[in-house]
């Protein structure tokens, strides 16, 4: 019998997503501010500010999930024991490293004005954040028995998706700052158009590539997004919606009215793909499970059947009755 996504559902992709995009966000503003960009010093603070919100509200969701939630923290007991216990750890050090970070912006903090520990915090927090972008891809290719997690490109699609979600909301958050019209969210623009170009051919080459892998696990998860039960979601909402749509907005509109829609589809496209990446991962079947577990509305024409050749029994054994 196979239940699919029996241990993964919707709130490990909303995790994913808002990982990978608060991490990515983070990871542009800190490199416009090594880049020496006046406006960085304008936004950093904040921005910095956001991307740790998000990636507490993500941490928050994983939480949820737990079995036992008190016990948590004993994924840190054993340090490196285990993907997941990496990931935690990353989590634990990326936190604390963009509040850091953030504070150098603000005026009223003692160690504002020293620039070469925002620098050296700015590199540990980027190479952090990386990692931290990263790792889902890591931890799901662990799972031997779901092959089309196992595809070597699978790091490279989700770093690309996430960047680009990253960029998305960097350019709500510049709108949000008054910065709506300035070049520098034009330049991000441009930055979220190459994005969308590369995983329009990153997202469907790995679906087409575990198509054609010989692990029958892998090529049956790929069919389910490629034309079987969420190709609808895959080619409308990652594909379609999350992708060309934004991407052609970006290329051929200015407006910033515009701009803001892209960036909402980017958004929607990014927690569409987690989903479906989670979901279509079929996993081995197990000995025993190769006939599935009967439906209400089989037990129940069986039932009936046993019922109605009872009868038919009774009549034979006792006919003046």
């Amino acid at each position: 019998m196979e239940k699919q996504q029996e241990y993964w559902g919707s709130l490990p992709a909303w995790y994913f997503f808002l990982a990978a995009m608060g991490a990515m966000l983070f990871v542009i503003v800190a490199v416009t501010d090594l880049a020496g960009m006046e406006i960085a010093g304008h936004i950093n603070g904040w921005a910095g500010l956001v991307s740790l919100a998000v990636a507490a509200v993500g941490a928050l969701l994983l939480l949820i999930e737990l079995t036992h939630k008190s016990r948590g923290h004993l994924v840190n007991a054993r340090p490196f024991a285990s993907v997941m216990s990496f990931g935690s750890l990353l989590q634990s050090v990326y936190m604390p490293l963009v509040f850091v970070y953030a504070t150098f912006f603000f005026s009223f903090i003692p160690w504002a004005g020293l620039g070469w520990l925002k620098t050296i915090v700015a590199v540990l927090a980027i190479i952090t954040a990386l990692l931290y972008v990263t790792y889902p891809a890591i931890e799901l290719g662990e799972a031997k028995g779901r092959s089309f997690w196992n595809g070597g490109g699978l790091l490279g699609v989700f770093l690309v998706n996430g960047a680009a979600t990253g960029a998305a909301a960097l350019i709500l958050l510049l709108f949000v700052f008054g910065y709506a019209e300035h070049a520098y969210t034009a330049t991000i623009s441009g930055l979220a158009a190459g994005l969308l170009l590369v995983q329009l051919l990153t997202v469907p080459g790995y679906v087409l590539g575990m198509r054609l892998s010989s692990a029958e696990e892998a090529r049956r998860g790929a069919n389910k997004l490629w034309n079987g039960e969420f190709s609808k979601t895959f080619w409308g909402g990652v594909i379609s919606l999350g992708t060309v749509i934004p991407l052609l907005i970006n290329l051929l509109f200015s407006s910033v009215y515009w701009l803001a829609i892209a960036a909402v589809l980017i958004l929607a496209g990014g927690i569409c793909f987690r989903i479906d990446f989670l979901r279509a991962a079929v996993r081995v079947v197990l000995p025993g499970e190769e006939r599935a577990e009967m439906s209400k509305a089989e037990i129940t024409k069986l039932a009936g059947a046993l019922e109605s050749r009872w009868q038919e029994k009774a009549c034979w054994l006792h006919p003046h009755k």
